[in-house]
């Protein structure tokens, strides 16, 4: 990902972020307050439970194989010294997740909208609530990756060097 600064970085992120989040939830947002009678193409308890049960299964795969890819791939990203290749790879993890987690709330709008039970609601909403508490954050950026002090002061800074604060400090108190 091409970015020019640290607060870019973080704004690209976000911006992907809220982009790959927004897409599944107007669709369930469509589909939940659509206009008419609706009659579910499924409406047997043994097929809707069957299909919660293929969809809460492939959910936990899904989850379980992102948190193990994530773990591997953060391994490998704190051996690298270039702060750079370090966000270039977290931003990578980040956006795989989301389209992960996006497929997965996607799915589970199929699901309502295939039979209308409010158990595909609540999972849609245990994968918001699930992506929000991932969500890239410039303290979990640094604590995940292990940052150096120096690293960390640049990026909760968005790149502004002590020096640079200390000649505007300077500067606001020569001008009093």
């Amino acid at each position: 990902m091409k970015f020019l600064s640290i607060k870019e970085f973080f704004y690209k992120l976000n911006t992907i972020g809220f982009i790959l989040l927004l897409v599944p939830l107007s669709a369930f947002i469509f589909l939940y307050y659509r206009p008419g009678n609706f009659e579910p193409m499924i409406q047997e308890e043994e097929k809707i439970f069957g299909l919660l049960e293929g969809a809460i299964v492939i959910l936990l795969l899904v989850l379980t194989v992102v948190h193990w890819l994530k773990k591997f791939k953060i391994r490998k990203l704190k051996t690298l010294i270039e702060l750079a290749k370090k966000m270039d790879g977290y931003a990578e993890i980040f956006l795989f997740r989301m389209a992960l987690y996006s497929a997965c709330s996607l799915m589970m709008v199929l699901g309502y909208f295939i039979t209308g039970s409010l158990f595909f609601t609540g999972l849609f909403i245990f994968i918001v609530i699930i992506t929000f508490l991932q969500w890239p954050v410039r303290s979990s950026f640094s604590r995940l990756l292990a940052l150096n002090a120096n690293e960390r002061v640049m990026i909760m800074s968005n790149g502004d060097t002590v020096q640079k604060k200390k000649r505007v400090v300077k500067r606001h108190s020569a001008q009093s």
